[in-house]
């Protein structure tokens, strides 16, 4: 060990041995060594040490100094340089005076007593200088093969390695123990190790009890220490329990370092997701749900130093590195400094694909279950591994629990596998089986060897590569995943379909025109499927036409969501649909009918998808519901000052469509029919009809993510610039993708609106809900303005004014109901899902994924004219700043309670 310059202090009647053997021990090569004989004004006999062999019992002024060379013969073979001084006893401040005036590093008393620790502690803190206690066995002194390190948290472990890091170029193993009732010793102290980057051997002596303790510090233990090291003074029972090796305290740190305020920070295991370490914290609570910490810097340490530092955002950070085992964590920014691991306030250890096979767990699976995973955390088999899925139990109680039933304490936070945020929109018990699946895809996508998971909740989530185990029924025997033998079901995701005919609209009129030509052409069957519709002129002129086509033999097919169709829930009928029902050629069905007391999930896992398809052979899917605001064109419709909202046509896309896609969209309508109670009935899959490749991207509500899936792998793709048309609450996981795209340099402009239409000076039109849907508005924007602030451009829908229109109305702000995603002029997105959480989770989706550069182009031509003339949110206008400042709270509200 390195010290330039040691001070042993030898008092009347005390032996240097055990000192002079410690020093010797630790410091076999010490340059400079300060002798200081205390209270002796002359060399006399009376004051020489006592004890130490032959020189024990001089009786003359000659025989001390014949002992005073002796002495300094032995101590000239442990340092280059020895120097000896006699004085009378000094207290703290002398002592630290003179320990500062000499340059002293290492102060080592001659014994150990409770008036010398008192006194040597106080000098240690003034000095800054390390102490090395003596043995407590004189006569019999180890070697220093072994030194034994303890300390009482994690961050004395650091500071302990972060010494020896500086002080010990090679030498000895070292056998570490932290006296923590937070976790188990040796998994906290291989993650302190990792983090600290020990560079000599290392083992983990785990401790359970005072007993051991003793035996460790006695050395009546398995190992024999030649050393013990401690990285501030022991208390004093420790060293009166009798300690057989020397003791090193190490000297106090320069500066002192204070806990931040607040709660302590704890940290879920990070996650490697192809370079990018991904992981969560939090303050922790001893009651109640988990403190979340303010936004800003996280410092990230490994080898003994920070590495980096990285933003803390909603208590989620990320960043890129690679080949690490385990991290220190510490909020702000940290100077790279000698001892600036020691500012580490949390430690996590670092999932990776190379750690092998996984089997992922709700965190909060019940105890029988978790005691049924016992045992399986071996390298042999697939290692059990813990994902809490809601924010709702701190992660140091999620530890315990797991050690408690004998499981190791690695847990994942969901929220930052899927970049969810808060997790407020997800933080619903329903969703927790299905995300935990992506969890499991996602690492699966980054490398991870994922083969089952084990979920709470009678949905089964069906997501590719993954085979989901109820924890209720453990449908595969706990054995037979301990053996790895679980075979995953491969779900194979929408496959391409080459030789379509596509074609793509924004225009509601157009898109009436394709409907009721499809209707009126018809002659074998046509399939229809929305999630709302009205009595009104729209829903009266389609409704004609269905009617007729069922008297000419055309074999009808109306499928409606019961509750939004307002047919057949709680005792509801619909007008429209009751007429269609009772006519010849017609059949209807209703989705998901409620009768009584609903829960969420009867409110929010509806059938949303919209579609139509003629004779198997043209199939037309979009956004559109059956009723006026879909379907009318703005010259169409005269407009004034006392016109209800519902008369403003709303922004809305679709898509016409023959060839073999026609097939994949007729076959989601067919399994959709038959679980609302249809017939079956079988159809031939068209044949190829043009050039476009497109993808049926099918959603089942709680059962997959899929149209989720879809929007967020394309904007990850995107390079050059995506494109979106939507007026809902964007999901968290969506935003954050389109923030990372802005920070890549991808140009991003979105097409929105006002759930309320609103005059051109920003009055709302009258109607029933107007007030409410001026605040989900509001929600809509929220979600938006962190997209404005990163550069995103955009635009409020502006219509008009037409011809109809009475002049003092001028133009129009209506709402945005299409759900369009282009990306790089090379895919584009139609179909009935929103970029909301409604319709990444809850409601069964259909979209039309279209792979035709020149299509798409020209799809993105006629979306840019649109955006060109709509308002464009000025980021710097001061109003924006404003009303973005007022409504920042709304990043917490429940996306789930949006319309």
């Amino acid at each position: 060990m390195r010290f330039r310059r040691a001070l042993l202090l030898i008092g009347p009647g005390q032996d240097p041995g055990p000192a002079l053997a410690g020093l010797r021990a630790i410091a076999p090569t010490l340059p400079s060594l300060l002798i200081r004989l205390q209270s002796a004004p002359t060399l006399a006999g009376s004051l020489l040490p006592v004890g130490w062999g032959a020189l024990s019992a001089p009786e003359s002024a000659e025989t001390s100094a014949q002992t005073l060379e002796t002495l300094v013969a032995a101590t000239n073979r442990l340092a280059a340089h020895v120097e000896l001084v006699s004085g009378e006893l000094l207290d703290a401040t002398g002592l630290s005076e003179l320990c500062i005036r000499e340059g002293i590093d290492l102060l080592a008393p001659a014994v150990w007593s409770l008036r010398h620790e008192r006194l040597v502690n106080e000098v240690r803190r003034r000095a800054g200088v390390a102490v090395l206690w003596p043995g407590g066995e004189a006569e019999v002194q180890v070697p220093l093969a072994h030194v034994g390190c303890m300390a009482r948290s994690a961050r004395g472990g650091l500071r302990i390695s972060a010494w020896l890091n500086s002080h010990l170029e090679e030498g000895p193993e070292c056998t570490f123990t932290l006296l923590t009732t937070h976790a188990p010793t040796a998994e906290l102290v291989s993650r302190t190790l990792a983090v600290s980057g020990l560079r000599v051997p290392v083992k983990v002596s785990p401790l359970q009890g005072w007993s051991q303790v003793q035996n460790w510090l006695t050395g009546d233990g398995e190992v024999r220490f030649g050393l013990l090291i401690v990285p501030r003074p022991p208390p004093l029972l420790a060293l009166g329990a009798g300690h057989a090796a020397p003791v090193l305290v190490l000297p106090p740190m320069k500066a002192r370092v204070e806990p931040p305020p607040g709660p302590e920070m704890v940290g879920a295991d990070a996650i490697d997701d192809l370079g990018i370490l991904r992981l969560c914290v939090e303050g922790d609570v001893t009651f109640g749900a988990p403190h979340a910490l303010p936004d800003g810097t996280l410092t990230l340490f490994s080898a003994g130093r920070p590495i980096g530092a990285t933003p803390l955002r909603n208590g989620v950070a990320a960043t890129e590195l690679t080949g690490i085992e385990a991290l220190g964590l510490s909020r702000g920014e940290v100077a790279a400094t000698p001892e600036a691991i020691v500012q580490v306030e949390a430690q996590v250890e670092v999932i990776r694909p190379a750690d092998g096979p996984l089997f992922l767990f709700d965190a909060d699976l019940p105890d029988t279950v978790l005691v049924s995973l016992h045992g399986m955390d071996t390298p042999d088999r697939p290692r059990p591994l813990a994902v809490r899925m809601r924010p709702t139990r701190g992660l140091r109680a999620i530890r315990e629990r797991l050690r408690a039933h004998g499981l190791q304490g690695r847990v994942l936070d969901a929220r930052a596998v899927l970049d969810e945020g808060p997790g407020y929109d997800v933080d619903t018990e329903a969703l927790d089986a299905l995300r935990l699946a992506r969890v499991a895809e996602r690492m699966q996508q980054a490398g991870f060897t994922v083969g089952a998971i084990i979920h709470r909740g009678p949905r089964q989530p069906a997501v590719a590569g993954v085979h989901a185990i109820d924890a209720s029924t453990m449908g595969v025997p706990t054995a037979a995943l301990a053996r790895g033998d679980v075979q995953a079901p491969v779900e194979q995701r929408s496959p391409l379909l080459q030789g379509n005919a596509i074609e793509l609209e924004l225009d509601n009129g157009r898109a009436r025109a394709w409907l009721l030509e499809a209707i009126r052409g018809a002659e074998r069957t046509f399939c229809f499927q929305v999630y709302m519709c009205a009595d009104d002129e729209v829903g009266r002129e389609v409704a004609d036409a269905l009617i007729d086509a069922g008297a000419r033999g055309v074999t009808v097919r109306v499928l409606v969501d019961s509750l939004h169709g307002r047919h057949g829930s709680f005792g509801a009928q619909n007008p429209l649909l009751v007429r269609l029902a009772g006519r010849p050629g017609v059949e209807l069905r209703v989705a998901h009918p409620i009768n009584a007391l609903p829960s969420l999930k009867d409110l929010k896992q509806r059938d949303h998808r919209k579609l139509a398809v003629s004779d198997s052979a043209v199939a037309m899917v979009g956004g559109r519901n059956l009723s006026h605001e879909y379907y009318a064109a703005w010259d169409e419709v005269a407009l004034g000052p006392e016109s209800h909202w519902r008369d403003v046509p709303w922004v809305d896309a679709g898509a016409r469509v023959r060839g073999p896609a026609v097939g994949a969209l007729l076959g989601a309508f067919r399994v959709a029919w038959m679980e609302a109670g249809g017939t079956p009935f079988s159809f031939q899959t068209p044949p190829p009809a043009g050039t476009s490749a497109a993808r049926v991207v099918v959603h089942h509500g709680l059962r997959d993510a899929r149209s989720l899936e879809t929007y967020r792998e394309l904007i990850e793709g995107a390079r050059s610039h995506v494109m979106i048309a939507n007026g809902f609450p964007f999901v968290l996981e969506l935003q954050h993708g389109l923030l990372e795209a802005l920070a890549r340099g991808v140009r991003v402009r979105v097409l929105t609106g006002h759930l309320t239409p609103t005059f051109g000076d920003g009055r709302p039109f009258k109607g029933p809900w107007s007030t409410a849907r001026e605040a989900a508005t509001e929600l809509v924007h929220s979600r938006l303005d962190p997209l404005i602030a990163a550069g995103a451009e955009v635009h409020l829908a502006q219509v008009g004014p037409e011809p109809a229109w009475d002049a003092a109305i001028g133009a129009v702000r209506p709402h945005v109901h299409a759900k369009v995603l282009t990306v790089d002029g090379r895919a584009c997105t139609v179909g009935s899902a929103n970029l909301d959480v409604t319709a990444s989770y809850w409601e069964s989706e259909l979209l039309l994924v279209t792979e035709d550069p020149a299509l798409v182009r020209d799809y993105e031509a006629t979306l840019a004219a649109l955006l060109d003339r709509t308002p464009k949110v000025d980021r710097d206008d001061p109003a924006w700043r404003e009303k973005a400042r007022a409504r920042r709270w709304m990043a917490h509200w429940p996306g789930v309670l949006s319309i």
